[in-house]
């Protein structure tokens, strides 16, 4: 019995073993659980921090990002001083951005200093914040409601969650034409430009822009990004991955109607937040055109944006399109073309020569006769030469000797219609000229120059299929001579170099094309040369699209300005 009751106290004792053995295990085990994991250590910050000259007062938050990630935030707890902890991967490479809220500030401003983690896990680093806007603090309690998420996003093993809000931004109650959507790109490859009014730094962080028929439940097609701020007399630029060359200030994917519609901007979620600004109205857009690159539509005045005079098509060229992205506005062109008679006595066989101050937009160009040739007459073909543009029309018959009534129509890129009557007297060669009956009206330009001009006309950086050997260069000749160019020299923005074989020559109105220029696709350039001398450079062209030939709006039309050039279907040979 002794032994039976020994033996059943060892099994008890070892069942109990055994059961401490698995407690232990399983505290163990949790207690791994809730150490830091490898990929956040901790990393300190520490030193002065000042707001445009002063001590950063108590209560300042400041908050740590590694790209758009949170990865620290703290409070200033002694004015002018700060102490913050940064989790990261010690591997990372990418910067530590750091930005400053005071509780008076209606959104956080960043500091001038950014760095990478520092190899002891501490480092001393001042920071500032260099600013002569004191307007863009406004009376507000608290934090920010993106830095209060940021805060609990921060702060280790928090349970806290803090839902997205389509609220209004509070702060700044902004009244109407405070900010204004200011550009419009709207042919496919899209984006919109924002413009401040105010002499203060405002935060628009869950802004909305709608689209639709300027109704309160139109689409919203774009919330702008929490924490965003627009800086006095600012810009904020918002397009598509594709839309731009250059960096917009947000990234969004805008789907706007070709056939126009009304856009909306609210300070918050619509139904109860404030319309800001306005613009177009439901129908056709007020400007800008639909073609390769793009044309844009620019405001002139923020005030009215449902006034189509308040608007014009772009002529300023930045960021590889025809339009202002993030840059101060073009200058709009109010002014419609002149037109010029340059020959208002004529042979019966002789052409009918006009002459214009400024490029005009070829397929507007129109022209009827009054006589003999009822409505619209002839084949006609665009000239170049000198400073001027000019346009003849060969009529398909000899002309009758007498006098007629001609009027032209023609509108300018920026759609400036002009409509000009003109009387031609047609005479028979065989008898003298009558002497012109003096009129009040100018003098008429002259008729452009028949000096040889050869011209980088038309350029295909990227063909489709193999780019060795199928990258064309154009060149044309504007004169009226043959032009020998044996020996000219075709240079690429690299300084590769091709010598035009002796004996080549372009006759009026031609063309001579080459495949030994080799064109990158991006960022290069393209210049000719005769006897040493720089003949012609073509645009200096940030991009290209495959199949698509960088060439001048008017073949040979020159007035050395990237609006010169556009991005279409090939026309190398052709008149364009």
């Amino acid at each position: 019995m002794i032994a039976s009751a020994t033996k059943k106290a060892a099994i008890v004792l070892f069942l109990i073993v055994v059961i401490v053995v698995v407690l232990v295990m399983f505290v163990n085990a949790g207690a791994d659980e809730t150490q830091p994991q490898p990929d956040s250590f901790c990393f300190r910050f520490y030193g002065n921090v000042s707001i445009g000259g002063a001590p950063a007062p108590v209560q300042t938050t400041l908050l740590a990002k590694i790209e758009d990630k949170t990865c620290g935030v703290t409070s200033v707890t002694t004015a002018g001083q700060y102490d913050l902890n940064v989790f990261a991967h010690p591997d990372t490479e990418d910067y530590i951005s750091l930005w400053i809220q005071t509780p008076s500030m209606e959104c956080a401003v960043p500091v001038d200093q950014k760095r990478t983690l520092p190899m002891s896990r501490e480092c001393m680093l001042d920071l500032t914040v260099a600013t002569d806007d004191s307007d863009h603090r406004v009376l507000q309690t608290g934090i920010s409601a993106d830095l209060q998420a940021a805060s609990v996003a921060a702060t280790p093993n928090s349970n806290t969650s803090v839902n997205a809000t389509s609220e209004p931004a509070q702060g700044y109650d902004p009244l109407l034409y405070d900010v204004v959507i200011n550009e419009i790109m709207w042919d496919e490859k899209e984006y919109i430009e924002l413009y401040s009014t105010l002499d203060r730094t405002i935060c628009i962080g869950n802004w909305t822009i709608t689209r639709g028929v300027g109704a309160v439940n139109d689409t919203i097609d774009i919330t702008i990004e929490p924490g965003a701020i627009i800086a006095s007399h600012g810009y904020y630029l918002i397009a598509e991955n594709d839309g731009t060359t250059c960096k917009p200030d947000q990234i969004s994917n805008i789907a706007l109607k070709n056939s126009g519609e009304v856009l909306q901007l609210f300070n918050g979620f619509p139904p109860i937040s404030k319309r800001v600004d306005i613009v177009n109205r439901d129908g056709n857009w007020f400007a800008g055109k639909n073609d390769a690159v793009g044309q844009s539509m620019e405001r002139i005045e923020p005030v009215d944006g449902t006034n189509p005079d308040n608007w014009y098509t772009s002529l300023g060229y930045e960021c590889g399109r025809i339009g202002t992205p993030g840059v101060a506005n073009s200058i709009p062109d109010k002014t419609p073309p002149n037109i010029t008679l340059v020959n208002d006595f004529i042979g019966v066989n002789d052409d009918i020569v006009f002459s214009f101050n400024e490029p005009i937009d070829i397929p507007t160009f129109f022209i009827s006769v009054v006589g003999p040739y009822h409505g619209v007459i002839l084949r006609y073909t665009i000239t170049c030469g000198g400073s001027g543009l000019g346009a003849s029309f060969d009529p398909d018959n000899p002309l009758q000797v007498g006098a007629y009534s001609i009027r032209v129509k023609c509108r300018d890129p920026s759609d400036n219609l002009a409509e000009q009557d003109f009387v031609l007297t047609v005479v028979d060669p065989g008898e003298p000229e009558p002497s012109p009956t003096p009129t009040a009206t100018p003098t008429p330009t002259p008729a452009p120059s028949s000096t040889p001009k050869i011209v980088i006309n038309e350029l295909m950086p990227n063909p489709i299929g193999t780019d060795r050997g199928n990258e064309t260069t154009e060149l044309y000749n504007c004169g009226d001579d043959s032009v020998d160019i044996g020996g000219w020299v075709l240079k690429n923005e690299d300084g590769a170099t091709y010598n035009i074989p002796a004996g080549t020559t372009i006759e009026p109105d031609g063309y001579y094309l080459t495949t030994k220029v080799q064109l990158d696709n991006g960022d290069g350039q393209v210049f000719l040369y005769h006897n040493g001398g720089e003949v012609d450079s073509s645009i200096e062209y940030t991009h290209s699209t495959e199949g698509i030939s960088w060439q001048r709006r008017i073949d040979g039309f020159d007035t050395d300005s990237d609006g010169d050039w556009t991005e279409r279907d090939s026309t190398f040979g052709l008149s364009g």
